[in-house]
């Protein structure tokens, strides 16, 4: 049996009879508020009260879904940026190659002098004769990177064991030097 046209007839006429006791007072007067107008009201909502048990009776369960609040968050590789940005130092054409290379460069000598400058308190002309002079570190691939010609220089006999190895010597001088600006840094930790 479909009750919905009957049940938002009687919701019509409820409202419709609201209204018009609102704003015509004296109607009120029409309806008994007496004994039986209370029960009927209470039979009422008990048959309603009935009627919406029966109907969740034959229906299944449904809970709410909540979302997991402890899912894996993945973060990047601390370092996978430099890796890409020197993996690409050598695509492209001979210019943006060239352009590449010298960002990585200065990219470099930025981090080092910050580091420098802070972990050292000097002033950054006195960061750049310590990076110049490559006496901020021990390895002596890092300090000729960035270095000027008073930094250290490796040997031909090293150069062609390096050579015959995997990465270009921009990429391997640069990936070292990255390490010991880290180390540099870490150290004063």
């Amino acid at each position: 049996m479909n009750d919905r046209p009957l049940l938002t007839t009687v919701g019509i006429l409820a409202v419709g009879w609201g209204l018009a006791v609102v704003f015509a007072p004296e109607l009120a007067a029409v309806v008994s508020t007496g004994e039986i107008f209370v029960n009927l009201v209470g039979i009422l909502a008990l048959v309603q009260g009935l009627r919406v048990v029966q109907s969740r009776r034959r229906r299944d369960v449904e809970g709410a879904v909540t979302g997991d609040p402890e899912t894996n968050v993945t973060h990047p590789t601390p370092g996978r940026e430099f890796d890409e940005r020197l993996r690409t130092v050598h695509s492209g054409s001979r210019s943006q190659r060239f352009q590449s290379r010298k960002r990585l460069r200065e990219h470099l000598e930025r981090s080092l002098l910050e580091a420098i400058v802070q972990r050292e308190g000097c002033s950054e002309d006195d960061a750049k004769a310590r990076m110049e002079t490559g006496d901020w570190t021990d390895d002596p691939y890092a300090a000729a990177f960035l270095g000027g010609p008073s930094a250290p220089r490796r040997s031909w006999r090293e150069w062609l064991r390096r050579s015959l190895g995997g990465e270009t010597t921009f990429q391997r001088r640069a990936r070292r030097t990255a390490d010991a600006v880290t180390d540099y840094v870490e150290d004063d930790r």
